[in-house]
């Protein structure tokens, strides 16, 4: 199994609305089984509840990458500047100029 095909099944999840899309992982074989609500999918193996044989690739909601995260990293490790990141973090637009750089 590569990183790569992992990762595209991160994206393939990712680029539509939580629960629109959904990859499954065999742990045994590392195929990559793809189901959409919107277009085709792949044939599910029968046994595909098995979460010993199976997993489901996460939604990037499903990983709570958010403001959460940042405040959480930046009290563990950086105390002195935790009131500062979080008033740049309260302010409107933040999310949008962080992507853009």
């Amino acid at each position: 199994m590569k990183f790569q095909d992992i990762e595209n099944a991160f994206m393939f999840v990712s680029m539509a609305p939580q629960f629109e899309n959904s990859a499954i992982l065999s742990k045994v074989t590392g195929e990559i089984y793809y189901v959409s609500s919107i277009a085709d999918s792949d044939e599910l193996p029968d046994d595909v509840e098995d979460a010993d044989k199976y997993t489901e690739i996460p939604h990037k909601n499903d990983l709570d990458l958010g403001k959460a995260l940042v405040l959480e990293f930046v009290s563990e490790h950086l105390p002195e500047d935790f009131q500062e990141v979080t008033r740049i973090f309260n302010r409107k637009g933040v999310y949008g100029r962080f992507k853009q750089h």
